[in-house]
């Protein structure tokens, strides 16, 4: 059943994987030509925050494009304008115009993971939607991962590698374009009111909002860090790319035991270690030692990354199956203007104290998130673990209307027994 449903829709997975490599190295490429181009440090955070501001209003406004023109329709033209954005990077270099550029790339991107996941979503079956899903968000994390590698085929300096990011998003259009499955419909969620899922979830609240700003913070700020310190090219990728490993290593088993104790525990645990871990990477600086730096990535990545899923899963645990698109969304929005507030945030402190306080913010944020779930664990009884939702792994380009869609549809159209057994084989 899987290979007949994955078989058809090659192309979309392969699009996906082409699209997040993309993104991954335009994140980290930005980072260190801002540098190169000698852009303050606050003028490269207001840069990559206007990523997550164009994300943001895409994923309002692109579904209703869809719903009026359709998806490959509006595929082709936002991935066009990515293209012409990114390319428009590299022969304008002025601070104020690459935010505008980067502002335009996220709402294309936006577009880009709306049509693709949604698309992903009308082909699955509620037999094979969980194990589609688990090859999704590997696929995404290992894309992430050869992205930062890229970053060596060409000079930073040049327009090479500002070629080859548009190049990569045109390779990713054609395989689509020729898929001869329906277009499905997307619909746009219903509003959320905000304060009702402060009052409901404080502790997912949370997670979810400071998730945004350590993700942000760190993949927006962490190349320029780390080129402000005097590594090459080829250890800038390492460097980042540990950070994603970790991510994608331990993502599972974080996520398998909050399934089999008290949730927000398991929050508490890995947000203090997280805190704690994002001290190594100024360590290992202070001592020389670049393997001391990359472990400290690696176990940073470990400890914050996951947080997105933890805190989402702890969300749809108090809430009833009517009440997920909507908080679905709503998380998608709070993660958003986290994403935009960290890079802003970061460069200030780099700025006005030094760079290492890039990872004393991230040790900060991580710590908040342990007190407020250590006040809920006082303040609010457990749960029983069997009313416990399953963990939901999500990866972190993974921020659409669409996937919210995903996720819901998952959650209320699986038949109870059908369910457990997906869980099983996603799990």
């Amino acid at each position: 059943m899987l290979k007949q449903t994955l078989f058809p829709i090659w192309s979309l997975l392969f699009g996906i994987a082409i699209l997040t490599m993309a993104s991954a190295l335009q994140s980290s490429l930005i980072g260190i030509r801002a540098s190169i181009e000698s852009f303050n440090t606050t003028a490269t955070g207001l840069i990559m925050s206007a990523y997550y501001l164009g994300f943001i209003i895409g994923s309002l406004l692109v579904p209703n494009w869809v719903k009026n023109v359709g998806h490959i329709r509006v595929f082709a033209a936002v991935a066009s304008l990515a293209s012409i954005t990114i390319l428009m990077q590299s022969v304008v270099v002025n601070p104020w115009f690459w935010m505008l550029m980067r502002m335009g790339t996220g709402l294309c991107y936006a577009g880009l993971f709306i049509v693709t996941e949604s698309w992903l979503n009308d082909i699955a079956t509620n037999k094979t939607r969980g194990r589609l899903f688990s090859i999704y968000i590997i696929e995404i994390w290992a894309s992430q991962t050869l992205g930062q590698f890229l970053l060596n085929l060409s000079p930073p300096s040049g327009y090479g590698l500002f070629i080859l990011t548009s190049v990569l998003i045109s390779l990713a259009l054609v395989p689509l374009l020729l898929v001869r499955t329906p277009s499905p419909t997307i619909n746009v969620p219903e509003k959320l009111n905000i304060l009702g899922l402060v009052k409901t979830a404080p502790l997912g609240v949370t997670g979810v909002t400071i998730a945004g700003v350590t993700s942000g913070a760190l993949l927006g700020l962490g190349a320029l860090y780390a080129k402000s310190i005097g590594m090459n090219i080829a250890e800038i990728s390492l460097f980042i790319g540990a950070s994603y490993v970790g991510g994608m290593m331990l993502q599972w088993p974080i996520g398998k035991l909050s399934d089999r104790q008290d949730r927000r525990v398991t929050i508490l645990w890995v947000s203090i270690v997280g805190a704690i871990s994002a001290f190594i990477v100024p360590l290992g600086g202070s001592l020389n030692s670049q393997v001391l730096m990359m472990i400290g990535m690696f176990a940073v990545g470990a400890f914050t990354f996951p947080m997105y899923s933890l805190a989402s899963s702890h969300m749809n645990d108090q809430l009833r199956p009517e009440q997920i698109l909507s908080a679905s969304s709503g998380m998608i929005l709070l993660n958003g203007v986290g994403g935009m507030i960290g890079p802003l945030a970061a460069a200030a402190l780099m700025d006005t104290i030094r760079f290492d306080a890039l990872f004393w913010f991230v040790a900060a944020l991580n710590a908040s998130v342990a007190m407020v779930a250590l006040y809920r664990i006082n303040y609010q009884p457990a749960m029983v673990i069997e009313d416990q939702g399953d963990q939901i792994p999500v990866a972190l380009t993974v921020s659409s209307v669409a996937t919210a869609e995903m996720l819901t549809e998952a959650d209320s159209s699986t038949p109870q027994d059908e369910k457990s057994h997906e869980v099983e084989i996603k799990l």
